[in-house]
């Protein structure tokens, strides 16, 4: 299997994990405006969490959420060149979506790869239904689309059997990438996270022990580490420019 993802001129699992900060304004105006903030910083990869924009939107049926999406992508791609990761949480895993819209959902990520909206996107292994996600796997590998599956618990972190279990039922789903975060209760539960994905060979992941406890899974394990710029989107991120110095300082000279 393929540990090197490239996307764009970003190699993901070569190096340091490549820093990706999140999008949670609410309009695009605002929206529009801390891209460019954030584009002038020593970042890799622009995570768009839709679910903050998209909270209110997709409760109204008079609004043809697939235009605006296609619309807003446009005017991303002429602020910044660096990838974006297009993510949709779920209510169940820390974000804004209710799952009552599942339809829409999947009508959304069809949108989004049929028109080569975004660069990678974010599926929750455990919000979807199975046959979608192998179908949207599918077409974004037509389209040149690299996916995350993903599970979130903001309240514990599962045994050590179990991650290991999820994250090779994501390899199996024919994923690129495996991405699995969890807030850890104690010292242990960080050890479990780490301990569990030292059992996946030659995989793409992210692991994440959210938190002040779990703040070493945000420099080591993972192929793309989750930064703050002026508001993060978990518990536990670090700042932007501070992640960026200490990676550089610690995989330039001692990894």
């Amino acid at each position: 299997m393929e540990n090197i993802i490239k996307i764009k001129n970003i190699k993901l699992g070569n190096g340091a994990p490549k820093i990706c900060v999140p999008v949670i304004e609410k309009n695009e105006k605002e929206i529009i405006k801390y891209i460019k903030y954030i584009n002038k910083l020593p970042i890799d990869i622009i995570e768009f969490r839709a679910d903050f924009y998209l909270e209110d939107i997709i409760e109204d049926n008079e609004k043809n959420i697939n235009d605006i999406i296609i619309d807003l992508s446009k005017n991303i791609k002429k602020i910044t060149n660096k990838p974006i990761l297009f993510t949709l949480r779920s209510d169940k895993e820390g974000g804004k979506i209710k799952n009552n819209f599942y339809n829409k959902i999947i009508n959304i990520y069809k949108t989004i790869i049929e028109n080569k909206c975004f660069d990678l996107i974010d599926l929750e292994i455990l919000s979807l239904k199975e046959k979608d996600i192998k179908n949207l796997i599918k077409l974004s590998k037509e389209k040149n689309i690299k996916t995350i599956l993903s599970n979130h618990n903001f309240n514990k972190t599962p045994s050590k059997k179990y991650i290991i279990s999820l994250i090779n039922k994501m390899i199996k789903l024919k994923c690129d990438i495996a991405k699995v975060a969890y807030m850890p209760k104690n010292k242990k539960d960080v050890i479990i996270l780490l301990d569990a994905i030292t059992e996946i060979k030659d995989f793409p992941i992210i692991a994440i022990s959210m938190g002040k406890l779990g703040i070493i899974t945000r420099i080591f394990g993972s192929v793309i580490t989750f930064a703050s710029a002026k508001s993060s989107s978990a518990p536990g991120q670090l700042e932007a420019m501070k992640l960026k110095y200490i990676l550089d300082n610690i995989y330039d000279n001692f990894i």
